[in-house]
């Protein structure tokens, strides 16, 4: 008897031994994980209050950061110039390899924070640095969805006017990353409304509103034969722009749709950002290509007046609230005459000015089926501003600026 109680109190020892160590075990897990959530939450935005904004990729006067070695894949990786070789797919990395870019998620590393990304700037010398788009989902659904899909599309596209993919990573379980080519000059909203001294050029806004209508023309049209996309954040904050500011990249895919674009399930998530939205889909909740055109219509003129799309006033004082809310009432009583940006001075094409004018309120028809194609918007402004974009293109040294854009 006495045999018998004392196994089953050392039975019931163990017992509770082992529950202790189950718990103790569960119990570090969901601490662990709870810290890595609110650490990527900390960079989130709210979802209602608008599309997010990425800041430009290169922060005015900071420094390089220079990271410790790594290993043969990403040393290869670092050294890329701005252009993969032809035909050459996107690297796949190991999340080891994408710390090893960002020094280990390094704060100080960091030049732009999205709803649920971070983008490091990676570099083994300023000649060559990389832009490391990193996502953390950390349970949401949405955030996996658009990572999903931004790089999909990118693995596929091979435009000189879209964001290149360098490298990716993307069997991580609680994120991925994006490796982008870096434009070291910002943002086209930096350019235009940052406060740069001079502004922004005549010519080299023609070029890039070619070089985007181009870029939206080849999504519009299709890959290769697959279906077409469209992009459905088409705005200033998502143009990249090279060191000189004449060369214009499309990026941002997160948004993107494929497939038979005639229409897609009002149930979407919001498209656009603000001052961008197209009306037609705030009012039905189909998006289109032509959702897309609407967007370039308020890019243009943008462009051409110098003024935000939304949220504050233009360099001349005239005050906030949306773009084409204050253009279109004057467009339609005065014209197009004077709505370019008072700090170019005379140092434009004024009857260039005014057919592109006219070309970006064509862009903003209230019905969609009155809005042109992407093809015939980058036909029209490669006729109408011929003469800015090939002085800009031969500074740049690019002659072919004008022969098409649909290049694979």
């Amino acid at each position: 008897m006495d045999l018998a109680m004392a196994l089953a109190v050392l039975f019931f020892c163990l017992l509770l031994l082992s529950s202790a160590a189950i718990a103790f075990l569960l119990l570090r897990h969901a601490l662990s994980a709870l810290r890595r959530c609110r650490r990527n939450t900390d960079g989130d935005i709210e979802e209602d209050a608008g599309r997010r904004q990425l800041p430009p990729l290169s922060p005015p006067q900071q420094e390089l950061p220079f990271l410790p070695a790594v290993d043969t894949t990403t040393t290869k990786l670092l050294l890329l110039s701005d252009k993969k070789e032809e035909g050459e797919p996107p690297r796949k990395l190991t999340w080891r390899e994408v710390e090893a870019l960002t020094g280990g998620f390094d704060e100080a590393a960091v030049v732009g924070r999205g709803g649920s990304s971070t983008v490091y700037l990676a570099a083994r010398s300023p000649a060559a640095p990389v832009a490391v788009k990193v996502h953390r989902w950390c349970g949401g659904e949405r955030w996996l969805r658009a990572f999903r899909q931004e790089l999909d599309l990118l693995r596929r596209l091979r435009h000189p006017h879209i964001v290149s993919l360098l490298a990716y990573s993307d069997d991580h379980e609680e994120g991925g990353a994006l490796v982008l080519e870096y434009l070291s000059g910002g943002t086209l909203a930096d350019r235009l409304h940052g406060g740069a001294a001079p502004p922004l050029p005549w010519r080299h806004r023609m070029r890039i509103v070619h070089d985007v209508a181009g870029a939206l023309e080849h999504l519009h049209d299709g890959l290769g034969g697959a279906p077409p996309v469209v992009h459905g954040d088409v705005s200033a904050s998502n143009v990249l722009l090279d060191g000189r500011g004449l060369g214009a990249r499309l990026c941002d895919l997160g948004s993107a749709c494929e497939g038979f674009s005639a229409a897609v399930a009002p149930t979407r998530a919001a498209v656009g950002s603000p001052g961008y939205v197209d009306p037609f889909f705030l009012r039905t909740g189909i998006v289109s290509k032509k959702s897309d055109v609407y967007s370039f219509g308020v890019l243009l003129l943008e462009a051409i007046t110098g003024s935000p799309a939304a949220g504050m006033p233009g360099p001349d004082g005239a005050g906030g609230g949306n773009l084409t809310a204050r253009l279109l009432p004057r467009v339609r009583t005065e014209g197009v005459e004077g709505l370019v940006d008072r700090r170019l001075g005379d140092d434009y094409d004024a009857a260039e000015a005014g057919d592109v004018a006219r070309i970006g309120i064509e862009c903003l028809a209230a019905q969609p089926g009155l809005r042109p194609a992407m093809a015939q918007v980058r036909a029209a402004i490669a006729e109408k501003a011929a003469r800015s974009i090939s002085i800009a293109a031969a500074a740049a040294g690019d002659h072919s600026e004008l022969h098409g854009s649909n290049s694979t």
